[in-house]
């Protein structure tokens, strides 16, 4: 599989200069499908967004808490495949735009949480452990 870089390194930030492209990339390309006009307070917006998924793994990363980065990274990539399946096929017509976004948004809030717990229970089993 792949072998995460160790907590406290300097390359979690490549790691999550990397991530704020593939998002935004995802978010625009979701939108040319789509041939949706997009102004430069959409692509801001974009902006801001990817930046806070990229740093939530990014920050999760450097501290250490591979569970959660594993899981969110998952739920991100579900996401991410997700809002590209409703542009390609243009799933709820008049809506995709929208719609594509909210799920979007929702599956990587979603992955956060699920990945929040299961570090905690990793963490209270490791120390339940010793």
């Amino acid at each position: 599989m792949f072998k995460l870089p160790k907590s406290r390194s300097k390359q979690w930030y490549v790691i999550s200069i990397f991530l704020f492209f593939l998002f935004l990339c995802t978010l625009i390309v979701s939108r040319l499908l789509l041939n949706v006009d997009m102004d430069f307070k959409q692509l801001v917006g974009f902006a801001i967004i990817s930046f806070i998924l990229s740093s939530i793994i990014g920050i999760g990363g450097f501290f250490g808490k591979t569970t959660f980065i594993t899981i969110s990274f998952a739920f991100f990539l579900i996401g991410m495949s997700y809002v590209l399946f409703i542009s390609v096929t243009n799933l709820h017509d008049g809506w995709s735009d929208i719609t594509s976004i909210i799920s979007f948004l929702t599956i990587s809030l979603f992955g956060v949480v699920i990945g929040v717990i299961a570090e905690i229970i990793r963490t209270l089993l490791k120390k339940k452990s010793k």
